[in-house]
């Protein structure tokens, strides 16, 4: 701990002696980039938009309101038919890609599936927009119909309403999607506690053992304590001196900690793989047992050969198990096979990945047979934690619950133990995670409400332009409150539109991820969103109905003519 300190005080002395000065420079450098790249989207949006209004005819533009640019083209193009059917089918191959391609390059590959989907979706809309205003010569019977009717017309502002709220709407699937919690029933095996109910670790390595009924008699432990005990499954692990290599250490580890399992916690198994080496399917534990070919003379030469430059006889290959998400982004290994070199008490030592698990309880550490770490660290004596299964004896009362954490810190009294239930070191675990999700939740809902305030300024707009159709049907016997329900349904089906494109195409880039259990739909942040968004737009459509209200029908109409 006091090493820890010393070393966080030094890199702040480091860190913060540069002064403000340095500061705002690097945050003038970070900001600079994102500047130019707004300043350069805002400047390619205003030339489209000239670009546009330079097609319009001349009397068009001359009339109020300048018509809809995209009433220009007419119906839709083959372009945008065929990227309303290659788009989702681009989406789900990419996605599935990404499944086996390695981390960095899934990222990208995700992203791009998101983007193919998007567009294919919008697509879609730009289609449905443009079939509806083609069709508009048919009649009319219902209010909803006339809203459509409406929309259809102005369909370049409802098309850019249905794309800015299906953005932010994908965001917020895509990294809800992701959110992880504790499972429903941890003890099974197969969970991402791997069965065990409480871990212990010892502020000194320890040789007590409390599974054996001689050394439990010896203890002093109550009889209550006795029989807790025995009725759980203990296993004892051997741990090297190392850093932190899960989520929670901010800095990048440069010697991970080493677990020793014995033949006890190897047989029993538990925990989930993501990915193993040929063999043992049906527990893939037993590779931690399996002897691999040595590399090739000179590999990871050490100690004397090494400082003689004599040719090292051939080096002997560690099988090891990693959590997958300590091997591909805390220590940026890569997946199964890939062979690395970590310092041991004798010098360096290769290891190979024969597996990856779940992320789970056993994130940070690096696992190996007892065995095999007896060979790598033979000065490391006794044992630094220990993983116990309770089985059913905390599901009884909440005294029972109690009673066992008690009777393991009895047991290890001597060797200061910590005894902390898995659970909650999983939910520790897992709240890093969903700590930087919730920041890109905020974004996305964030983009959600900027969009129901762009709704509000489109249907302001939309009225303005208007007036004259709108004083018509106030002048053919139309009430305010029919004229103020069209334009709230209006509102709502743009809405609507970009919330279902949003959630489509979110759920398109994310079927491997479902159908591997790696991520599940958030049917309740998708029902928030949309009630809250839905919600927005109703008030944003109330909002600009209200100068439907005020218009007067003989003043209109002589503007008009």
């Amino acid at each position: 701990a006091q090493a820890w300190n010393t070393g966080v005080a030094a890199g702040s002395s480091a860190v913060f002696a540069r002064g403000t000065e340095a500061f705002a420079g690097s945050s003038l450098r970070s900001l600079l980039p994102a500047a130019v790249g707004a300043a350069a989207v805002s400047l390619l949006a205003a030339a489209v938009a000239a670009w546009r209004a330079a097609r319009l005819p001349p009397l068009t533009l001359l009339k109020a309101g300048g018509g809809d640019p995209m009433a220009v083209r007419g119906r839709a193009g083959p372009i945008v038919i065929g990227l309303a059917v290659v788009g989702p089918l681009a989406a789900l191959g990419l996605a599935w890609w990404a499944r086996r391609a390695d981390p960095q390059a899934a990222v990208g590959l995700f992203f791009t599936a998101g983007f193919a989907a998007l567009a294919g979706l919008l697509a879609g809309v730009r289609l449905l927009l443009g079939h509806g205003a083609a069709g508009s010569r048919g009649p009319l019977r219902t209010l909803p119909d006339l809203a459509w009717r409406g929309l259809t017309q102005g369909r370049s502002r409802a098309f850019s309403v249905a794309a800015i709220v299906a953005c932010a709407e994908f965001l917020i699937v895509a990294v809800s999607s992701f959110a992880v919690h504790p499972p429903q029933r941890p003890q099974d095996r197969d969970a991402p506690t791997g069965g065990w109910t409480f871990m212990a670790t010892f502020g000194s390595p320890t040789g007590i053992d409390p599974a054996d009924p001689v050394a439990r008699e010896s203890l002093g432990l109550s009889d209550a304590d006795r029989n807790a005990l025995s009725a759980c499954t203990i296993a004892r692990i051997r741990s090297s001196a190392g850093d932190d290599a899960s989520c929670v250490n901010l800095y990048a580890p440069t010697q991970p900690t080493v677990l020793g399992v014995g033949a006890s916690f190897i047989e029993r198994g538990g925990f989930r793989f993501v990915d193993q080496a040929p063999g043992m399917e049906a527990n893939p534990w037993l590779l931690l047992e399996r002897e691999i070919g040595p590399a090739p003379p000179g590999v990871a030469a050490s100690g004397a050969a090494a400082a003689s430059g004599a040719e090292s006889p051939p080096t002997p290959v560690t099988p090891v198990i990693i959590d997958q998400a300590t091997a591909q982004w805390a220590l940026k290994l890569g997946g199964v096979g890939v062979r690395f070199e970590l310092p041991v008490d004798a010098g360096t030592a290769l290891f190979e990945i024969v597996g990856l698990l779940e992320p789970g309880i056993l994130q940070g550490f690096l696992v190996v047979s007892e065995r095999h770490f007896e060979r790598l660290f033979p000065q490391a004596s006794g044992y630094a934690l220990a993983l116990v299964d309770a089985g059913d004896a905390t599901e009884t009362t909440p005294a029972d619950s109690d009673r066992l954490p008690r009777a393991i810190a009895a047991a290890w009294a001597d060797a200061g133990v910590t005894v902390t239930r898995t659970t909650d070191r999983l939910r520790s675990l897992q709240a890093v995670q969903n700590t930087f999700l919730a920041g890109f939740q905020t974004l996305g809902t964030l983009g959600l409400v900027l969009g129901a305030a762009g709704v509000a300024a489109v249907q302001f707009q939309s009225v303005l332009e208007r007036r004259g159709a709108l004083g018509l049907m106030a002048a053919v016997g139309f009430t305010g409150a029919r004229l103020r329900l069209v334009v709230v349904l209006e509102t709502l089906f743009m809405v609507v539109l970009g919330l279902a494109v949003g959630t489509l195409s979110g759920c398109l880039a994310l079927v491997p991820a479902f159908a591997a259990g790696r991520a599940g739909v958030p049917v309740g942040w998708i029902a928030c969103t949309w009630g809250l968004t839905l919600a927005a737009a109703v008030v944003a459509g109330i909002a600009a109905a209200r100068r439907v209200v005020r218009l007067e029908p003989g003043k209109v109409l002589a503007e008009a003519d």
